[in-house]
């Protein structure tokens, strides 16, 4: 696919777009490392290439969404998972009116590999390749012949990021990288994130940058980040930071003058102390004077704050990438998830001083930065990759049968809401796996009193089994959930609650998945410790598998639910375990026991784990 060039000078093409800055700060980014390496680079924006103004119109669309109806543009980020059968025609009709504008640019830099650094533009390129491998010769007009490289700009995934046509994907996140390799059936590689060199310097600029700004040396900056269109709940995130004792937030507004503007008012109506900027192009000073990074839109200015040694905590993120990106950082501890103004001040607090917090997120932020993306994409552009075998007609087949299949079961399992159509398709609904038969998985939903008992939590973790604790529990007793994962008992979500009185109680079954989903996250939060699984007390719909899908948890639906109801009054209460299958999965309902029938019970599932041969495991085990 690729060549050997005379001299090692290659030509890269790069496709970005000028919506919002952090696809285009990562395509210059791209460019400069490739020309500093000897390369030719050129940078061009997708939104000029659309025929009929159509680029601009869909950008300009798209901030209105983000500022005035988040919820369409949430609404339009969660179909992909619904719907990605969708993405086919999607990318053919953005295909139509850009591929000519496209072909020629790369014509004219005699590009030997492309780079997308914007998910529209991965779609259109992705379609590009694929017409130019078609066998009718007058389809492949417009095609391209050389190879695709997609580079993932943000921390989750998402379907609409990949296609399964483009050569190779480039991702900062693992976890992102392999759901795109299972995706695309295509090469997918962790690369460390296209930051610029300032920022791995910015340390030493911290006491210039900090008197500059008129900072003490005992005060917590902490930058505000909304992205350069300066959207989502800031001035609540000001507030939030402004009231806390030792706590200035240094807000960057980006291009949204009317924000700064109604911030600054409000910190003279407040009396409260806010230093409130303007668009910058010297971020990596701006981070130097801060000592955490408070963001909600995810993208390179994350990134950004991860090379400069700035840990990040995110709060109300936006819909969409925003939420996306949140939750995949916290999962793989890059960064911490607040969910109330309280819990972000704590978060606050523990990362803005050194120590154990701090030091643990930005280990993990470091090891992002491994493999250059500019050397894959030169090694891609000089030696190519290895073409994949067409697919046979019977296996094209396969695949069209099967991504029906799915779209039926998740439609099914929508409008039934029922949880055994979902788990017969085996759709989003987590199983053991084949070889564990001599495992069972035990969760115990437990009550406020039962978290705050001592010999519940000793029970538990005997018996390696998960504590199913829901958010309004949690949140209740927060110290007792953080002591069960310092004794290493797994903590999975039970549910968002709906039973907490005043709280409002969503109807629609999109809004009930949504809540819990934010469950999972908050409660990742709470406990210290990622979340893995959702066990709703509920009915499941295809919007709980959607969501699972999106952010990167498991829905377990127990097999057996002990005990029914205590039987009689104590001590007469019949509380008989059923015999226990390997590789099944249980769940003691603590809602229905008392603290020392809850104990007892759990003791009889340990005696006859013991007496058959098994070991237990906790929920998130499975798979």
């Amino acid at each position: 696919m690729g060549r050997q060039l005379q001299g090692g000078r290659l030509r890269v093409l790069i496709v970005s777009a000028s919506v919002g800055a952090g696809d285009l700060g990562s395509a210059r980014e791209l460019e400069r490392r490739l020309k500093a390496a000897g390369h030719e680079a050129t940078v061009v924006d997708i939104i000029e290439s659309a025929r009929f103004k159509l680029g601009k119109f869909l950008a300009k669309s798209y901030e209105a969404e983000l500022r005035h109806a988040p919820w369409v543009y949430e609404l339009i980020f969660s179909m992909w998972y619904w719907m990605p059968f969708l993405l086919v025609p999607v990318s053919r009709v953005l295909c139509f009116f850009t591929r000519k504008k496209l072909a020629l640019w790369a014509r004219e830099a005699r590009a030997d590999v492309v780079v997308s650094t914007f998910s529209v533009a991965t779609q259109i390129l992705g379609d590009m390749r694929r017409r130019a491998k078609h066998r009718l010769p007058w389809l492949r007009s417009n095609g391209l012949t050389m190879p695709v490289v997609n580079c993932v700009t943000d921390f989750g995934y998402h379907p609409f990021w990949a296609h399964r046509s483009v050569d190779l994907n480039v991702a900062a996140n693992p976890r992102a990288a392999a759901r795109i390799a299972e995706r695309t059936g295509r090469g997918a590689v962790a690369c460390g994130p296209l930051v610029g060199p300032e920022f791995a310097g910015a340390a030493g600029r911290r006491p210039v940058e900090r008197e500059r700004l008129g900072l003490q040396g005992d005060e917590v900056a902490v930058l505000v980040s909304s992205g350069s269109w300066g959207v989502g709940e800031v001035k609540e995130t000001v507030e939030s930071v402004a009231k806390a004792p030792g706590l200035v937030p240094v807000v960057a507004c980006g291009r949204n003058a009317e924000l700064r503007s109604e911030l600054e008012e409000l910190a003279r109506a407040r009396g409260y102390r806010a230093l409130t900027l303007g668009w910058t192009d010297d971020m990596a000073g701006l981070m130097a004077a801060c000592d955490v990074l408070v963001e909600n839109a995810g993208g390179l200015t994350c990134f950004e704050a991860m090379r400069a040694g700035l840990p990040l905590v995110s709060f109300k993120p936006i819909p969409g990438h925003g939420k996306k990106s949140a939750s995949a950082m916290a999962a793989v501890g890059v960064s911490h998830l607040a969910k109330a103004g309280d819990d972000l001040v704590e978060h606050l607090r523990s990362l803005g001083h050194p120590g154990p917090a701090r030091r643990a997120v930005l280990d993990a932020a470091n090891r992002l930065f491994v493999t250059d993306a500019a050397e894959v994409v030169a090694t891609v552009a000089s030696t190519g990759l290895p073409a994949l075998p067409r697919p046979r007609p019977v296996a094209r087949l396969v695949r069209a049968a099967y991504a029906s299949a799915t779209a039926m079961a998740l439609a099914w399992g929508g409008l039934t809401t029922g949880v055994g159509a979902a788990a017969a398709a085996g759709v989003g609904v987590a199983h053991p796996l084949h070889e564990d038969r001599a495992v069972v998985y035990v969760g115990a939903r437990l009550t406020p009193k039962e978290l705050l008992d001592p010999s519940v939590e000793a029970a538990l973790a005997r018996l390696h089994a998960s504590a199913v604790v829901d958010l309004a529990t949690a949140e209740e007793v927060p110290g007792a959930v953080r002591q069960l994962t310092a004794r290493d008992v797994s903590v999975e979500s039970g549910g968002a609650s709906y039973g907490t009185p005043g709280a409002p109680t969503p109807t629609a079954p999109w809004a009930v998945a949504q809540s819990d989903s934010a469950s999972v996250h908050s409660l990742s939060g709470l406990s210290g410790q990622p979340v893995d699984a959702l066990v709703p007390d509920r009915s499941l719909s295809a919007f709980d598998l959607v969501d699972a899908g999106s952010g990167n948890f498991k829905v377990v639906v127990p097999g057996w639910t002990i005990p029914a109801a205590p039987k009689g009054p104590y001590p007469r209460d019949e509380l008989l375990v059923p015999k226990l299958k390997g590789g099944g999965v249980y769940l003691v309902d603590g809602f229905n026991l008392r603290s020392f029938q809850l104990v007892m019970l759990l003791g009889s599932l340990g005696a006859q784990e013991s007496a058959q041969h098994l070991t237990g495991a906790p929920l998130s085990w499975l798979r």
